[in-house]
């Protein structure tokens, strides 16, 4: 007979996430407050019938959904493409000249078609450049355009614009809704002298987040849901074809 020896847990650990239709390979989440794991169970109960007072005769547990929940403080691009079920794209900048525009109305925002260096030269004029217009009379730089002022640039007036581009990401949302994924947990139990703890879950389709913060008082977080499902791809007896977990001895 065996001694009993309790085995506490306290984890830290990285999540990754590789796509199964592709050839990129486990790719890391970085920084996550949280990752758990959920079963959900659904119970149909029978009553007895046959004696005063009742109580249960039967009972049968069916497992109706296992999935992870993963709260993210990493909102890198790779991080919102998969809370958004969208893809990230790295974009060039460099000089972009005469970019043209329509104004609105004085007021309006003028969205640029680029991240703009608003630390070095924008130069904002007319269709064919005979008129130049003045920063802080006729328009004021924002992060990403320039704000009609009351100046000289009129109502619905074309406009062309040239500035510095940075290098930058985009994130396409709601381009790859029902991609299937791989996720894997590379963990370890500080309670333990950081031995590993290790989980795998063979097949999974991320839901993406119910809320992605774009002002926040505090460091942002952002929570999606996971949903394991089988994974007709494993085979024996013995092993789950849903997921499993390592701990070190």
């Amino acid at each position: 007979m065996s001694v009993l020896v309790n085995e506490y847990y306290k984890g830290k650990g990285t999540g990754y996430l590789r796509k199964r239709s592709g050839t990129e390979g486990l790719l890391p989440m970085g920084n996550a407050s949280e990752i758990s794991i959920a079963i959900s169970v659904a119970t149909q109960q029978m009553q007895d019938y046959e004696n005063a007072g009742g109580g249960l005769a039967d009972q049968q547990d069916s497992i109706e959904s296992m999935t992870a929940t993963i709260t993210l403080t990493n909102l890198s691009p790779s991080n919102v493409a998969r809370l958004t079920a969208g893809k990230a794209t790295e974009v060039t900048g460099g000089a972009q000249s005469a970019e043209a525009h329509t104004v609105g109305i004085q007021g309006s925002l003028v969205k640029l078609d680029h991240v703009p260096d608003m630390s070095d030269t924008v130069t904002v004029t007319n269709t064919g450049a005979s008129t130049t217009y003045v920063e802080g009379t006729d328009y004021e730089l924002k992060n990403g355009g320039i704000l009609i002022l009351e100046g000289d640039i009129a109502d619905a007036a074309d406009i062309e614009v040239s500035y510095t581009a940075l290098n930058s990401r985009t994130v396409e949302m709601l381009l790859e809704v029902g991609e299937e994924y791989e996720f894997y947990f590379d963990g370890l139990n500080e309670v333990r002298s950081g031995k590993p703890h290790l989980g795998t879950f063979h097949r999974c389709k991320l839901s993406p987040t119910g809320g992605l913060p774009l002002i926040s008082d505090d460091y942002a977080t952002a929570q999606f849901t996971v949903s394991i499902l089988r994974d007709d791809t494993v085979s024996g007896s013995e092993k789950s074809k849903y997921a499993n977990i390592k701990m070190a001895a």
